[in-house]
């Protein structure tokens, strides 16, 4: 590393130091009011006012959908993007205690998405301060995007047109490794049904009942997974079933997501439950209403961005807790599993093979504009979308991951201004990677009560209507 690289390494750190406190501020903020996807509007609220603080120019509701936004600053020279998630989950709840303790929210950040909010958009004020500082050209795009955790937010900003012309994008996540990732993740398909038949007496058989064939429905496609998709996972809730088994319903739903390393795999999954509701329906004469939410690929590898992560990220080191932190995370796990393992990954790594068991919507914006992540790791005994991520998240215990993560993208987005030809690097491999396939731009679906009713849709009554 030549002097002049070293000195702006150090100087990234030092002004790093100067926002710690402040993105520590931001991770208890946006967890203390987790919001449910499309829903986020305190959480936009807030971290859109610290952008503005940080002189930022804020547009809000980017591509028609009020929580989202885009913060930009400066002028000429590369744009460098970061993408801010902030949306929560349902039925995650929990007190930032290493215990349950359910504190009777709709949503818990169980994802950990208070953390990326906020360290992405830390990194992104550090990379200005550091620009401002030395009088250089450079331009800085947060993106702020909902309703990650239903892969839509991303989908519907980029098919509008909101995700702009960043020259490349970076990010962040929690996951149970620390390193720079340049490998796929699954790609998902999402959608819901609705049956409608005749309600009535419980006692009296019915050739019309809307439950039974949900039922039925959902028995053929679990029977026929495992023979005609066994390289794909179908998972689905049931959104609509009465309130009471002495009447028959006159409706139900299922909502679902296909998910498979392959994207063609999951959207003949995704098909294939479609063409069994629909089969289903018709047999018992039921009317049927079928609704596309939304898809996305998984990640495309770009080993460009990935390595720029990796150097940098060597450059910070490993998550630094403390022994009060991996006491309290030891604790936690005991809640978890009270005769399990402790695991918690104090390395750093680079990660090409394999394919990562999450599906995320900006894996869909991967294969138009080069992204780089990096993944920060919890103790492996923590389970994804559960409680105690949710407890987790909010504790300081958590914070060492994530400040790691942001001081990473904070470096590798100075060295990406200071040597353009490393963006040029980027999207030439994105070109190379994606030669010969298509590229259009995704679909999206349920915008309308997404963006404009998400009450709606989270109160399963946004198709009662259509």
């Amino acid at each position: 590393m030549n002097a002049s690289v070293s000195e702006s390494k150090e100087q990234v750190h030092h002004i790093f130091d100067e926002l710690r406190a402040d993105i520590e501020h931001y991770f208890t903020e946006i967890w203390q009011c987790a919001e449910l996807p499309c829903l986020e509007f305190e959480s936009v609220r807030i971290l859109g006012e610290w952008l503005q603080k940080e002189g930022f120019s804020l547009e809000r509701n980017l591509s028609g959908v009020p929580t989202a936004f885009a913060a930009t600053w400066g002028q000429g020279g590369s744009t460098v993007g970061f993408f801010a998630e902030y949306d929560a989950l349902p039925g995650v709840d929990n007190a930032a205690t290493p215990y349950r303790k359910p504190l009777g929210s709709r949503a818990g950040h169980g994802c950990g998405h208070n953390h990326i909010g906020a360290a992405n958009i830390g990194a992104a004020i550090v990379a200005k301060r550091y620009l401002e500082r030395n009088n250089l050209p450079g331009s800085i795009r947060v993106i702020g995007c909902p309703a990650e955790e239903i892969v839509w937010g991303k989908v519907a900003v980029l098919e509008r047109g909101g995700i702009g012309k960043p020259d490349v994008l970076l990010t962040s996540h929690g996951d149970y490794q620390n390193g720079a990732m340049s490998r796929p993740c699954q790609s998902v398909f999402s959608g819901e049904v609705r049956f409608y038949g005749n309600s009535g007496h419980a006692g009296i058989s019915s050739q019309c009942s809307a439950m039974e064939a949900l039922q039925t429905a959902m028995q053929t496609i679990t029977r026929a997974q495992h023979e005609h998709f066994p390289d794909a996972t179908i998972r689905s809730i049931i959104r609509r079933g009465g309130d009471c088994p002495t009447v028959v319903p006159s409706e139900a739903g299922i909502w679902f997501s296909t998910r498979s390393d392959v994207y063609s795999r999951a959207q003949d999954a995704y098909n294939f439950v479609m063409e069994v509701c629909g089969r289903v329906a018709e047999e018992n004469n039921l009317v049927l209403n079928r609704e596309y939410i939304s898809a996305s690929h998984g990640y495309l590898p770009n080993d460009s961005l990935g390595e720029l992560l990796y150097r940098n990220m060597e450059i910070v080191g490993p998550p630094q807790w403390s022994d009060e932190d991996v006491a309290w995370q030891q604790e936690l796990v005991k809640a978890v599993r009270p005769n399990g393992e402790f695991s918690l990954d104090r390395s750093i790594a680079y990660y090409q093979e394999g394919v990562d068991y999450y599906g995320q919507d900006d894996g869909e914006v991967s294969w138009h504009i080069p992204l780089g992540r990096v993944n920060w790791a919890v103790p492996e005994e923590v389970p994804i979308h559960h409680w105690s991520y949710t407890a987790l998240s909010g504790h300081k215990a958590g914070f060492a991951g994530p400040l790691m993560a942001s001081e990473t993208l904070a470096m590798a987005a100075v060295e990406l201004f200071h040597d353009s030809s490393l963006i040029d690097q980027a999207k030439a491999e994105l070109q190379q990677r994606t030669k010969g396939q298509q590229r259009a731009l995704p679909k999206v679906g349920a915008f309308e009560a997404l963006a404009q009713t998400p009450e709606l849709f989270w109160d399963g009554s946004w198709m009662d209507e259509m």
